[in-house]
């Protein structure tokens, strides 16, 4: 089958799923889950006793001679940037996953993205990890929606993953107001809390790490040919030797705790999902922990 017809059927059904659980089973979630609704400002009025201090002009009310305090109204439009992760690591499918991580990583955000779109929102796409970043900038409506999910699903297969200080770099350059920011990833690049903190200090985000449970835990399969998705190397090893199955294991656990603390120090709401279960339970169950921590 032409690659480009592949890519074009996955979309169409990614498409209809994304659609029908935007419009039924996740558009509250969404809207709820926002934090730190923008404010616009509006004009000047004097300052009455019970005002927010913090709001005086001190340059109109020096003009004046009278107290002004700037107004503002609630920005109802916000934006929706979906940071996804397509390096090689990312193209891996484990025998009981009918997905890649990439695939997978391509349905959440085609959820996020339509219910972006039927709440009147913005969303855009920074593709990473491949070489070159992709930016597809904020846009309102479903075609931005197909477009999305079009361009996580025919990213090319590059390079291994960029270090995340210049993912960080790249989102801060390029949004300038306070966005929601979702990031699709393994983790499996370091973990950086300069770079975190400091997406975090001006963004919402939302770290969804994306795992195949093979990869966690290496079956007991005898000797086997393995290649790094990333770089093309290939080892030969034999997992039927308990001891290097268990310090895979360890190894892994140890990077991934890293990441963990990291995220909570920070006070980052952060999801791990595994492309052999349902994402919606617990991106749902997120989104509503979410709301119930905003002060309204």
């Amino acid at each position: 089958m032409d690659k480009t017809h592949e890519i074009m059927q996955k979309v169409r059904r990614i498409e209809l799923r994304a659609r029908r659980l935007a419009a039924t089973s996740f558009s509250g979630e969404y809207r709820s889950g926002f934090r730190g609704q923008g404010l616009d400002f509006d004009d000047f009025r004097e300052y009455t006793p019970g005002d927010d201090p913090r709001f005086i002009d001190w340059k109109v009310t020096a003009r004046t001679g009278t107290p002004y305090v700037r107004k503002f109204h609630e920005e109802r439009e916000q934006v929706l940037l979906l940071a996804v992760d397509a390096s090689g690591s990312m193209r891996y499918a484990g025998p009981q996953s009918e997905d890649t991580k990439l695939e997978y990583a391509a349905q959440i955000a085609a959820v996020l993205a339509y219910s972006a779109a039927l709440n009147g929102d913005k969303a855009g796409l920074l593709l990473y990890g491949n070489g070159e970043h992709s930016y597809l900038p904020p846009a309102k409506g479903t075609q931005q929606c197909l477009r999305i999910v079009r361009e996580i699903l025919s990213a090319v297969n590059g390079k291994g993953d960029d270090s995340f200080a210049h993912v960080a770099k790249e989102i801060l350059h390029t949004q300038h107001k306070r966005t929601m920011l979702v990031l699709m990833s393994d983790f499996l690049y370091s973990a950086d809390k300069l770079a975190m903190g400091q997406l975090a200090f001006r963004h919402d985000i939302i770290p969804v790490r994306i795992n195949d449970t093979v990869e966690l835990e290496l079956p007991e399969a005898g000797v086997v040919n393995l290649m790094d998705p990333e770089t093309g190397q290939q080892v030969c090893i034999d997992l039927g030797i308990p001891s290097l199955r268990a310090a895979h294991t360890k190894a892994l656990h140890s990077h991934y705790s890293q990441w963990d603390n990291l995220l909570n120090q920070l006070g980052i709401d952060h999801l791990t999902l595994h492309t052999d279960e349902d994402y919606l339970p617990p991106l749902r169950r997120l989104f509503k922990h979410r709301s119930r921590l905003i002060v309204r």
